[in-house]
């Protein structure tokens, strides 16, 4: 079907006719041919050392890239669409090398700003490559503008870091003979989102929706020739999230639809983006909710504590329609583990606060381990109709979130073991105030430790069963609970006199 006829759809509903009242349509099927090899392996590849590095061979898994085309519509921020516009875009795919292994699962993300990172496949690669999903990361960018909106309202030494990784230009400059073809409309005087330019590629919502077209149709040429997909899932951890926000929000999921009706995106996932925070309305519940697709939200203490602060409540778990939103306490919004190629994130020693307790430790936890189960839930609530676990919401004072008296930590969410048994305080850099993005933590003295648990064997013992009762509550697999290990080491507990 053309994109006339869906122009067409968008000027009845922009006119009140409601988006699941509208006649469905399916989007065009994008062109792929593959990226030829040039000098260097993909940007992002998991073959790299890095964040995103990941054994294929040792886990049965082949990597893949291709140019995707086509004509996808311009769709502002309030979600007029204006026009089709051709495009130019790489998809980034990793999928076992036996059909066999293969769970009938595709999980799609569009790689973030900084560096073109696959911020969901960094924290769920394990269970992926282990459950037999496929992966497909794709990229929205553009030329870079003046001024680039990414960066809006931000210091000049702020962006500094960042501009040399973000836009095609960093692309290029990474490997010219693979990136330079790449393209998308971009016109900074028709799109805005909250009285600015909008940073977002206005054909994102499209150029989704046509890659869950080309991946479900099962094309014996295609990209994923030998594979039956049944399914495609969105999991997408970074501020590129907006994007699915947007596409639900608008009722892109009721608008755009397989030929036999059933739907391009079986869940939808994103997490560490506070929606609306880049410009635009602050949603934490699309307008037009899926009746026929789970759409699930993960927090971590940064969104959550942005939340707070600027008195944003947060919404009501549903199962019809399928609607789950997790507050998840101990988890950073951004780990050394997680940067994207040629991203440095400055620590307290860079900013000249390395004697300050406040800023010298950063938290590392594990959030691909909680990441993992909540993606595992979803896949089980589609396929099997089980729901999701419903979470507790993070107790509220006004405008602060309450901390337990005695740990010190927030009371109240979604709480792993380092939390349940805790053995420092969990902050986040806009409390901690160290001038780093990253969250740190306050380790616990010996004295604090003792007088909390007795002796090591004591706070290991609790912890083991904190991870049971993680286990049992739906956020923590078995698999991955064998490998997390107690935050606290026996040498914490001795004092250093």
């Amino acid at each position: 079907m053309r994109f006339a006829t869906i122009l067409m759809l968008a000027g009845a509903i922009s006119a009140g006719v409601p988006m699941a009242q509208a006649l469905a349509e399916t989007p065009p099927m994008p062109l792929v041919s593959q990226v030829p090899d040039s000098a260097q392996l993909p940007l992002g590849s998991a073959l790299r050392p890095g964040t995103e590095y990941i054994d294929l061979d040792r886990a049965g898994y082949v990597e893949e890239e291709y140019y995707l085309t086509g004509l996808a519509p311009a769709i502002t921020a309030a979600g007029e669409t204006l026009f089709a516009a051709p495009y130019v875009t790489r998809i980034l795919i990793r999928k076992p090398a036996d059909p066999a292994r293969f769970n009938g699962t595709v999980i799609i993300e569009p790689f973030t700003w900084f560096g073109e990172r696959g911020a969901g496949w960094i924290l769920t690669r394990d269970y992926l490559v282990r459950q037999g999903y496929a992966y497909v990361g794709y990229t929205l960018n553009i030329n870079r503008p003046e001024p680039d909106p990414k960066f809006a309202g931000w210091a000049p030494e702020e962006a500094a870091p960042y501009l040399g990784i973000v836009n095609f230009e960093f692309m290029r400059d990474y490997d010219y003979a693979r990136y330079a073809p790449l393209g998308f409309y971009f016109d900074p005087a028709r799109f805005e989102r909250g009285g600015a330019v909008d940073p977002f590629v206005p054909q994102s919502q499209g150029v989704g929706a046509q890659l869950a077209l080309l991946l479900k149709s099962n094309d014996p040429d295609g990209p994923m020739a030998g594979l039956d997909v049944e399914r495609v899932y969105v999991n997408s951890w970074a501020v590129t999230a907006q994007v699915w926000m947007d596409y639900v929000d608008q009722g892109r999921h009721q608008q755009w639809r397989m030929p036999d009706g059933s739907p391009l995106i079986d869940a939808y996932m994103t997490g560490r983006m506070a929606h609306g925070e880049v410009g635009g309305e602050v949603l934490r519940i699309p307008r037009q909710m899926p009746a026929d697709t789970p759409f699930v939200t993960v927090f971590t203490q940064s969104e959550l504590n942005h939340d707070v602060v600027n008195a944003i409540p947060a919404p009501q778990d549903s199962d019809d329609p399928q609607l789950r939103f997790y507050e998840v306490t101990g988890l950073p919004h951004l780990r050394l583990a997680d940067v994207g190629t040629g991203e440095i994130e400055p620590t307290a020693e860079d900013v000249g606060r390395g004697d300050d307790p406040m800023c010298t430790t950063l938290y590392d936890e594990p959030v691909e381990y909680v990441a993992s189960a909540l993606l595992d839930g979803m896949d089980k609530w589609v396929r099997n109709g089980t729901p999701m676990p419903r979470a507790e919401r993070v107790q509220r004072n006004g405008n602060s979130a309450v901390r337990d008296e005695v740990t010190g930590n927030l009371v109240g969410g979604v709480r792993p073991p380092w939390i349940v048994v805790p053995s420092a305080v969990y902050m986040v850099a806009e409390e901690a105030g160290c001038g780093i993005v990253l969250d740190t933590k306050l380790p616990y003295s010996p004295e604090r430790l003792r007088a909390m648990y007795g002796t090591y064997a004591n706070y290991e013992r609790q912890y083991e069963q904190a991870k049971a009762d993680f286990v049992e509550q739906g956020y923590l697999l078995p698999a991955d609970a064998e490998k997390l290990e107690p935050i606290a080491s026996p040498e914490d507990f001795r004092s250093s006199e």
